[in-house]
């Protein structure tokens, strides 16, 4: 018997503004540091996507221009309110950091306060240890093979050296491509599918 599609709750919206605008205002750390916070809203606290799938937005978002953290969060608000979604989801995720800017242009004199400068100090080193939870979190999905961590050294390196991201992504892109197709076992002539044999 075959399992049923599990039906994920499509969200209202409304209730996609008020998530998304909730990330935008305590989304400390830009970049991939946010992923981890995206990921505990739409996956583990509302489940309107699954983990593979939200594995699979971003490591597509990776190969579009711009910040990564705005293509997954513009891809997972179309997916789930098409274009609609995709223009108020990213309206509501940036307007704060819009207002903040702003704030702060106004007010750059306060960017020299001791009292400032050291919490700045604080939030980088917690910025940190937000980007090592999402490679973490990331590195638990991805199929433990030989190849994988090939692959993750390899895209070390030539991020070290300087290379273009898109390069480098796209250089692992080709390699995991190459072994998906070595390893792929196709049926010998003799052979039957599995399905076959059991109705046999």
């Amino acid at each position: 018997m075959v399992n049923a599609p599990v039906r994920r709750p499509r969200p209202t919206l409304l209730a996609l503004m008020r998530v998304y605008t909730k990330i935008g205002i305590l989304g400390f750390g830009g970049g991939y540091a946010v992923l981890s916070f995206i990921r505990s809203e739409v996956v583990d606290g509302h489940a309107w996507i699954d983990a593979e799938q939200f594995d699979n937005v971003v490591e597509m978002s990776a190969f579009a221009p711009g910040p990564t953290t705005s293509n997954v969060l513009a891809a997972i608000a179309y997916r789930l309110q098409g274009w609609k979604g995709l223009v108020m989801g990213t309206i509501a995720a940036l307007w704060p950091s819009f207002l903040l800017i702003m704030l702060l242009a106004v007010t750059t004199r306060i960017l020299h306060n001791p009292w400032l400068t050291g919490a700045l100090h604080g939030i980088e080193v917690a910025v940190v240890g937000l980007l090592i939870d999402v490679v973490w979190t990331l590195w638990k999905d991805v199929p433990k093979a030989v190849v994988t961590a090939i692959l993750a050294l390899l895209s070390l390196a030539l991020t070290v050296l300087g290379l273009n991201p898109v390069i480098t992504i796209g250089i692992a892109a080709a390699i995991g491509l190459l072994d998906f197709l070595i390893r792929r076992q196709p049926l010998s002539r003799g052979s039957k599918p599995t399905s076959e044999i059991h109705h046999e």
